[in-house]
């Protein structure tokens, strides 16, 4: 057999004794409206309803719920819904706080987490803006710098032509001191001819 649920007035089940007992407050209210005024008496309903909305006497669902059926009642008993205003509907509490207070509370932590990731992303953005320029210097003195592979190359690179140059006066040296050996002057356009002579 199904447990009786503690908190359940006229069929809507409550999560706090205290949302219970409220709900209990507003149909006692209202079974005592029904009891001491004439609901079938269109102005004297009209005028019932009105004070009840304007005050927002009402604010659980048993008590929305009444306003709903005296409403329905207005607009068969020939009102428009221009003329009958709309049932007040406040949001379950939070807490022990009303509706407003937490939606306030719910747009201030909302605000708070935006301005908080706000401040994240800017700080994120700052750091990968440094890193970004830390990186392209290592990269530029990589490339530029007295260890590059650049560099490297040029050096490799000049020592051959060093070399080359080099190997090429010993050669040159050994081929004037042949010459100077042979009596051959270093004035003719082409040795080659000399010799041939």
């Amino acid at each position: 057999m199904k447990e009786k649920e503690p908190f359940v007035v006229d069929g809507y089940s409550f999560e706090s004794k205290a949302e219970w007992e409220e709900t209990k407050k507003e149909e006692e209210s209202i079974r005592y409206i029904r009891a001491k005024t004439n609901l079938s008496d269109t102005e004297t309903a009209y005028k019932m309803y009105c004070g009840l909305v304007q005050k927002k006497t009402f604010i659980t669902p048993v008590g929305i719920n009444f306003l709903m059926q005296l409403r329905a009642g207005l607009l068969r008993a020939g009102k428009t819904e221009e003329e009958i205003p709309g049932v007040p509907v406040i949001l379950p509490r939070k807490k022990g706080k009303r509706a407003e207070s937490f939606s306030q509370e719910v747009e201030s932590k909302n605000r708070m987490m935006a301005d908080y990731y706000r401040d994240k992303l800017r700080n994120s953005r700052i750091v990968v803006a440094f890193l970004a320029v830390v990186i392209g210097v290592m990269f530029l003195i990589t490339m530029f710098g007295p260890n590059s592979p650049f560099v490297d190359a040029e050096i490799k690179l000049q020592d051959k032509y060093a070399a080359w140059e080099q190997d090429i006066r010993e050669r040159e040296d050994a081929v004037r001191a042949r010459e100077r050996e042979l009596g051959i002057t270093g004035n003719a356009a082409d040795p080659l001819q000399e010799t041939e002579e």
